[in-house]
């Protein structure tokens, strides 16, 4: 014999079913925080695509599947089980590439110093230099660390090695996808090199650091001589194994791009150099002064990567009486030049038509979007500072087969905006990564006085099911969304609410929600006290429910 909630279940199972998702369940069924595909098959409608830097299309489509973007147009026929994302007033940008930072990875373990240590001729693991160590064998992803990254649009970096020394080792291309997921796109991509020393060991200055550099590069170059000739002929000497000089070889031999730091004018200075003394190919990573190094960079083609973090602007304030000192006026006056200097630093690089990217090191996250702005807002163009965020990362990295924009057969890696990415108002929705949707609607929404969100319960005979409700005003008029997890499991969904009566103590309105087998009414209807709601959900065909809602002040994002 059957039970109470057994009879229930099986009266209304299939409303039930439906209504479950319709309504929110507990557990949401689908994928809005990237922890799982609901379905292999995703459709955006009608938004507004940038797919790359200087192209923009209107109500466009986008369909992704298992990842792989499958097709973009106008009008396009929505793939049978896919999963939807209402597009209109959306904007989706091509997913952001960072060119550095060393989140998650961590420093190598390395030997200890020997009794007789020999600080002018150590080991090269302790003198900082293993450039055989790939930061992939160090590297660890974090969701909370990454899911920072992603809010901001980033989906793709490229991950630097840690360490003291001169060489730490190679960097390595990941992906801010699903953090159960393999998420390494490319190890051992560019080796690492900074104007760095170990404390008291050689190289012990600057000066010293290239001139070890020197010896390396020369060694490694006789290294692979010497190896080619053992090849052919077994007779000569064979070779000791030098995992240093090995890691050397394809930098040598213009396999492997040179990633220096250069983190002020001298040590950009300083790389040049090296590379005139021995020819490599060369990518200058944090650069953030030095304009007149532009014309020189620009003639030897040397890739540049900017910072995204600025220089403090602790002048533009100024000091107040005693705190000025001697010859205040001049020293601001510099200072204040050298913060506007440094904003203009991006414009001068498109000037003179040399692409670049973008790190993230030293960046405070909170800042990205106003850095961004303001190198806008001293001269570079929209364009080209989304350029730096895509397409030029990608060719910088060789994966622009892949990434860097929005087309057929490319990754599915987007930013969904619900404005223009350099407006005022515009804020990141959502971001789709490795084909994986993250929602982030809720935290990014900015306080807008007037509009509402309720969140609402209904109780049913299988459990309490939740919601929420949008209200805001056009041309003085209440306007409403509901929204909910779709009863075709194609995510969640928010459709316009109809014969709204918002008032001081009452609501009322009523929507539509499509299932596979029929399109329900559904009419919600109660009195209102303060911050509370306590009314009824009227399903057509089916019984009352009752209803409570909780009021609060957010905005909707959608309808800014």
């Amino acid at each position: 014999m059957k039970s109470k909630k057994q009879l229930i279940l099986s009266n209304f199972a299939v409303f039930f079913a439906c209504m479950l998702l319709i309504l929110g369940p507990a557990r949401a069924q689908s994928d809005r925080n990237g922890d799982r595909r609901v379905t292999s098959s995703y459709f955006i409608s009608n938004a507004t695509v940038i797919p790359t830097a200087g192209k923009i299309h209107r109500n466009y489509d986008i369909v992704f599947k298992d990842g792989i973007i499958t097709q973009i147009g106008k009008n396009l026929t929505v793939p049978k089980d896919s999963k939807e994302i209402k597009g209109e007033s959306l904007f989706v940008y091509p997913g952001f590439i960072d060119l550095g930072n060393q989140l998650g990875v961590q420093p190598p373990e390395l030997p200890d110093r020997p009794s007789d240590f020999d600080t002018s001729n150590p080991i090269p693991e302790l003198a900082g230099i293993h450039p055989q160590f790939s930061s992939a064998d160090h590297y660890k992803f974090s969701e909370s660390d990454e899911n920072e990254m992603r809010k901001l649009g980033f989906t793709i970096a490229q991950k630097i090695p840690v360490g003291n020394g001169m060489l730490p080792g190679t960097t390595t291309i990941v992906i801010y996808g699903h953090e159960k997921n393999n998420n390494l796109l490319k190890e051992d991509k560019s080796l690492y090199f900074q104007f760095n020393t170990v404390g008291g060991v050689y190289p012990h200055t600057k000066l010293a650091v290239m001139a070890k550099w020197r010896d390396l590069f020369q060694n490694a170059v006789l290294y692979q001589e010497h190896t080619a000739i053992y090849e052919k002929n077994k007779l000569v000497k064979r070779v000791t194994t030098d995992p240093v000089l090995e890691a050397l070889i394809p930098v040598t031999q213009n396999q492997k791009t040179l990633l220096v730091a250069g983190r002020n004018e001298l040590d950009v200075r300083r790389a040049l150099k090296m590379q005139e003394d021995n020819n490599f190919k060369l990518i200058l990573l944090g650069v953030n002064e030095g304009p007149e190094l532009i014309p020189i960079l620009k003639s030897k083609q040397v890739g540049v990567i900017l910072k995204l973090a600025l220089t403090d602007d602790n002048f533009l304030e100024g000091l107040e009486g005693e705190e000025q000192g001697k010859d205040y006026e001049e020293r601001l006056k510099k200072g204040q030049e050298a913060y506007l200097e440094s904003l203009r630093l991006a414009s001068k690089y498109e000037k003179e038509g040399i692409p670049f990217a973008f790190t993230s090191l030293d960046l405070d996250k909170k800042d990205f979007f106003s850095n961004l702005k303001l190198m806008v807002s001293n001269g570079l163009s929209k364009d080209v500072a989304l350029a730096a965020l895509t397409s030029n990362p990608a060719k910088l990295l060789g994966i622009e087969s892949i990434s860097g924009s929005i087309a057929p057969g490319k990754m599915a890696n987007m930013v969904i905006m619900t404005d223009s990415l350099f407006s005022k108002d515009g804020k990141v929705s959502m971001v789709v990564s490795d084909g994986y949707l993250f929602d982030y609607t809720e935290e990014n929404s900015p306080e807008k006085p007037g509009n509402q969100v309720w969140t609402y319960a209904a109780e049913t005979p299988v459990g309490q099911s939740k919601g929420s409700w949008e209200f805001f005003k056009k041309n003085e008029q209440w306007n409403g969304t509901v929204s909910y997890d779709s009863p075709k499991g194609t995510g969640i969904k928010k459709t316009k609410m109809e014969n709204l009566e918002l008032k001081d103590d009452s609501l009322s309105f009523s929507f539509k929600v499509e299932t596979e087998e029929a399109v329900l009414d559904v009419t919600v209807t109660g009195t209102i006290n303060e911050n509370k709601f306590e009314g009824s959900m009227d399903i057509s065909g089916y019984n009352q429910f009752t209803v409570q809602a909780t009021k609060k002040e957010k905005p909707n994002n959608n309808h800014e």
